[in-house]
């Protein structure tokens, strides 16, 4: 091979060989980049000290404070029911609304009255006998002492003395038996006199007049049927007042309680019904329609005697006055039967408290941005929770920021980014000082 041939075959291998020498040379170390800190933007809400109101929501049905069933204490036919006796209407106080057939209640009361007109009759008989009576006695027992005087004399037999003498125990006999008649006659009129105020009692029991004011619920009977004892004919609400029993769950009522004091030696210190201040608690019955909320100012009235088995709830009662009155038509609706409401009990503000979102709890916990910006897990003591916003007892200052939004990972001392939800802080403070809008 030519040695021009051979300088083109070690060319290339030559070049590669002197490439490869001038990268080695050229080539600098590689730079070591320190990795930045990830920081993870949060929404937080300051801790913030608010005069917390105390308020607790149940719920309940209507009822009236008074009802009347109009159940039939005498049997007969009904002979008459006025229109106003449907279900529905307003009855003022004493309107007649229904009559069963009296006629045989006013033959009874007839009767006793004629023999009480008859025992009247005899009395005055058998008084004036007795008078006549007492007079020949008194002329008998003159009689007789006349007669003993002449007997001492010796001027009358026995015989004849003996014989005035029988004559006037008979006298004696009569004058007894009439004022045996008579007292006989008194217990007889006494027990007249009761079966007429008998009759009498069944004779007005024929009427049915509204006790009260009110608001026919249910009408069970119809004019010409027969009304028998014991049978309910119609039935009633008072307009008066309404009543809630509003059910609460066990414990929920503590906030309310809290700083009351009770009465010594009572059983248990969360017993509404031993505290002195349970009655002045305020109360507010809501109706919650499609369009609008509808509330009536309400007064707690007592507890309810008993816990619902199936729900473990206890009961207040509160009281709506003059529901009716209180009604305007198109704007609040009259509270009737069986409405299904919303109850809020609440008490005066009891002092400044710690408050926080509830959303901020994570098992007895909260998420604080700590010094430098920096993640800690605190633990808090909760007194109680109000809607959306939690009082705590102890764990937190004011002015500390706990976190509201989600971390996944949490991880203690991770560096955050914290940004201030103003509205959920606006809808915290509402919720603890009852300012919420229904």
């Amino acid at each position: 091979m030519s040695w021009g041939k051979r300088w083109l075959f070690l060319l290339p291998v030559v070049l590669a060989a002197a490439v490869l020498v001038v990268s080695f040379r050229i080539k600098s170390a590689p730079s070591r980049d320190s990795a930045a800190e990830r920081v993870t933007p949060v929404r937080v809400v300051g801790v913030v000290a608010l005069p917390v109101v105390p308020r607790v929501t149940g719920y309940g049905a209507t009822r009236a404070a008074r009802s009347w069933e109009a159940v039939a204490e005498v049997a007969g036919p009904v002979t008459w029911v006025s229109d106003a006796l449907a279900g529905g209407r307003l009855v003022p106080a004493g309107t007649q609304l229904l009559r069963i057939d009296e006629s045989r209640y006013r033959l009874a009361l007839t009767q006793i009255e004629a023999q009480l007109a008859a025992q009247g009759v005899r009395d005055r008989a058998t008084r004036a006998s007795l008078a006549i009576e007492r007079r020949s006695q008194e002329l008998a027992r003159a009689d007789l002492d006349r007669k003993r005087r002449l007997e001492a004399r010796g001027a009358l037999p026995a015989a004849a003395l003996e014989e005035a003498e029988r004559a006037f125990l008979r006298g004696e006999v009569q004058v007894q038996s009439l004022s045996n008649a008579l007292s006989v006659s008194a217990a007889e009129r006494d027990v007249l006199e009761v079966q007429k105020a008998v009759a009498a009692l069944d004779l007005e029991r024929t009427r049915f007049s509204a006790p009260f004011d009110v608001r026919i619920v249910e009408r069970h009977v119809d004019a010409a049927r027969y009304a028998n004892k014991g049978q309910l004919l119609f039935s009633g609400d008072a307009t008066d007042a309404v009543e809630v029993v509003a059910r609460f769950p066990i414990g929920r009522l503590e906030p309310l309680l809290r700083g009351m004091d009770v009465t010594a030696g009572s059983a248990a210190v969360n017993d509404p019904a031993t505290s002195p201040g349970w009655h002045r608690l305020r109360a507010v019955v809501r109706l919650r329609t499609p369009t609008r909320v509808v509330q009536w100012p309400a007064r707690v009235d007592r507890m309810a005697g008993f816990i619902d088995p199936q729900t473990q709830t206890q009961g207040v009662v509160v009281v709506v006055d003059d529901p009716y009155g209180k009604a305007k038509p198109g704007e609040r609706p009259p509270l009737v039967r069986n409405t299904q409401v919303e109850v809020e009990l609440r008490r005066d503000a009891v002092g400044a408290s710690l408050v926080i979102p509830a959303v901020a709890l994570q098992h007895e916990a909260v998420r604080v941005v700590g010094a430098e910006g920096r993640l800690e897990i605190r633990p808090v003591v909760v007194a109680y929770l109000l809607g959306r916003a939690a009082v705590i007892e102890s764990g937190l200052v004011a002015g500390e920021r706990v976190v509201v939004s989600g971390l996944q990972p949490a991880v203690p001392g991770m560096a955050l980014e914290p940004v201030d939800d103003d509205r959920l802080a606006a809808d915290v403070e509402a919720a603890a000082t009852g300012r919420s809008a229904p």
